[in-house]
Formats: C-alpha cells, sequence, structure tokens
C-alpha cells in the first residue's frame, strides 16, 4: 500500500509540473515593407511568430527613433512606424511574451535617407499616401525594377490641366532644398500645351502685408519644334495677402518685384524636346545661399540670383520677414482641347526631394 501510495504522489507531481511548464514562443522573423524611407513615412512592420497557441502571445514594440502610429496597439503582432524627421538608420524590436512568462525579441534596422522620395512601386499611390490629383484618370504600372514602374495618367477634363501634386506636410521643407521628376508623356500630348512642373510655398501667418514666395514654376513643351517656338518659360510668382496682389518674375523687372531666374525667362531650346515613351529628368534647387539652379537630364542648364536678391531684399524692407516654407510639389498635364479629343498621357517615374543641401540633378 505504501508503495502505491508514494506512486500517486509522484504522478500528481509530475502532472503539476507539466501543467506548469512554460510553453515556448520565438520571433522568428521581423519584417518591415520596404528598405529605404522618408521622413514622416508610414512603414508596416510585423513579426512571425513559432511556438504554442498564438492566441496566449502578446507583443511589445520599441524604437530608437521615430514614433509609432498612435491609434495601433501595442500588444499586436503589427504594428505601423512613422520614420523620424532626420537621416540616419534606426532600431524597431519586437518582444513577444506568452502568458505564463515565456518571451522572445528580435530587431530589424530601417534606414532614412532623404526628405522624400517615391519610385511609384507601391499601388496605393491614393490610399492613405499623400499622393492627390484632379481631372485624369490614371494607372500604375509596378515593376520590382524602379526603371520600369511608373504612374500612369490621362487629362479627363476639356481645358483644365490633369493635376498630379502631393501636400509636403510630413516634416518643414525650407531652403536649402533640391527637388527632382523623371516624367514624359506617351501615345497623345496635346499640341503646343506645355508639361508644368511646381513647387508651392505656404502663406506665412504672420504680416499679411509682406509679400511671400508662393510658387516656382517650371514649362517645358515637349513636342513643338524649338527652332521656330519657344519650348520653355521659368519663372517664380510672389503674392501679397493684404492686397491680393499675384506678381510673377518677367525680364524687365526691378525690385521690390520679383527679379527673373533666366533671361528670356520664355525662350528656345533642343534640350526640352522629347518623343513619346522618353524619360526627360527636370530638377531644380535652392542653396544654402538661395542660389537656384537648373539640371535638364542631370546637366545644369543655368544658375540664377534671382530669388536670392530678392529675399534679400524682403529681409531687409520687411522687419520679421519669414524663411520660405514649401507646401506642394505637383506636376500638370494639358487638359483636353475638347470633348472629342483624346486626352494627354503623361508618366512619372520618380519624384525625389532634399533638405540637406545635396543637390540632385
Amino acid at each position: 500500500m505504501r508503495k502505491l501510495y508514494h506512486t500517486g504522489i509522484f504522478m500528481i507531481l509530475c502532472i503539476v509540473a507539466v501543467s506548469c511548464k512554460k510553453e515556448p514562443v520565438e520571433i522568428l522573423t521581423l519584417s518591415k515593407a520596404g528598405e529605404e524611407f522618408y521622413f514622416g513615412e508610414k512603414v508596416k512592420v510585423w513579426a512571425g511568430t513559432e511556438g504554442g497557441d498564438n492566441t496566449t502571445v502578446s507583443y511589445k514594440w520599441t524604437t530608437s527613433g521615430g514614433e509609432f502610429d498612435g491609434w495601433r496597439t501595442q500588444n499586436l503582432f503589427e504594428n505601423l512606424w512613422i520614420a523620424p524627421a532626420a537621416v540616419g538608420e534606426y532600431t524597431v524590436t519586437a518582444t513577444a511574451n506568452r502568458d505564463g512568462g515565456a518571451s522572445s525579441s528580435r530587431t530589424t534596422n530601417l534606414k532614412v535617407t532623404r526628405y522624400f522620395f517615391d519610385e511609384f512601386q507601391s499601388r496605393f499611390t491614393f490610399d492613405g499616401n499623400g499622393w492627390a490629383n484632379a481631372d485624369i484618370t490614371f494607372n500604375q504600372i509596378v515593376d520590382n525594377d524602379p526603371l520600369k514602374s511608373i504612374f500612369e495618367l490621362t487629362s479627363a477634363t476639356v481645358n483644365k490641366a490633369g493635376i498630379f501634386r502631393r501636400d509636403l506636410n510630413l516634416a518643414p521643407l525650407k531652403i536649402p532644398l533640391s527637388v527632382r521628376a523623371k516624367l514624359g508623356w506617351k501615345s497623345f500630348f496635346r499640341a503646343g500645351q506645355p508639361i508644368i512642373v511646381s513647387l508651392f510655398f505656404k502663406q506665412p501667418s504672420e504680416n499679411p502685408s509682406y509679400p511671400f514666395l508662393r510658387e516656382i514654376r517650371w514649362e517645358y513643351y515637349p513636342t513643338v519644334d524649338p527652332a521656330t517656338t519657344d519650348s520653355y518659360q521659368i519663372r517664380y510668382e510672389t503674392f501679397t495677402p493684404a492686397s491680393g496682389k499675384s506678381t510673377f518674375s518677367t525680364n524687365t523687372a526691378v525690385l521690390p518685384a520679383p527679379l527673373p531666374l533666366i533671361n528670356p525667362i520664355k525662350g528656345k531650346s533642343t534640350i526640352f524636346k522629347s518623343a513619346s515613351n522618353v524619360e526627360k529628368s527636370i530638377a531644380f534647387a535652392i542653396d544654402a545661399n538661395n542660389v537656384f539652379t537648373t539640371y535638364v537630364d542631370g546637366v545644369q542648364w543655368f544658375s540664377s540670383n534671382g530669388i536670392k536678391d530678392w529675399l534679400a531684399y524682403c529681409k531687409t524692407t520687411f522687419p520679421g520677414f519669414e524663411d520660405p516654407l514649401a507646401s506642394r510639389f505637383q506636376v500638370s498635364y494639358p487638359g483636353r482641347a475638347n470633348a472629342n479629343e483624346t486626352g494627354t498621357t503623361g508618366f512619372v517615374n520618380s519624384v525625389f526631394i532634399n533638405n540637406d543641401g545635396t543637390i540632385l540633378k
């Protein structure tokens, strides 16, 4: 009897020991949606976990920079990391904890490389990704090769430009700044009309009687004969909120009017001629000294003190004059000539924006 009694006790202890044993949990992978990221980008990160019943696992997320999207709970296997507004390499760590005490951690590195870039390799361009449009229909051709991935748009409205734009509100964009777009047209382009690349600037909250830099506008005409017809126009606009006065730079302007970037501001050049399906690189920069420089297909076109001298005048003349703050990037294609005409079809391969003084060409 005593032997049976001891055997029973031993079996009970074994059962208790097994029931108290910690179920294992292991994070095998910690994945991220991409390899390089821009300021303020929202990046999906998720853990792949193995071991036992996953309904009893909760997660804790930490990062060395940036933050997690506030509406997401911390205990899920996935999270949304928001990149900081500074170039650098950051870590995200997920720790899985199982009821009963077992835990496992894994870390991944995320590299923030510049103020903004988009090579249109995501099908969610208009799904909370910052881009907006007006008076176009669109199609995306997505490819793992960024040189082949494009955003394609067709003008949809008579005499209204087809617009593709992005607000620059994830982080402040001040001078120095550099912008480059690789774009073109395909199949049909309305005769005698331009493609327009614009950078808009925010109206300052103070001193509405002061003028401010409102837009840099670069128009180029890809299908005209540059031997006989003007093929470019590049200028900038200033605006005074209190009076509602808008002034574009002209060839003969003198201060306080906005000075020309190039003289003539409108003219003929063979560098803008481009055929169907031919990509063109359009880039401009304002450096730390407020010097404005342009590049076409990677080659410098001209450099100008027009904006520099106008800003210097304003800072001397208007106490508390605020530095320009960019608010929106925009590309426009010509609208339809009439309801029966085919709409112009354009494409954008990439948009890059720097704010660290590095020039995009």
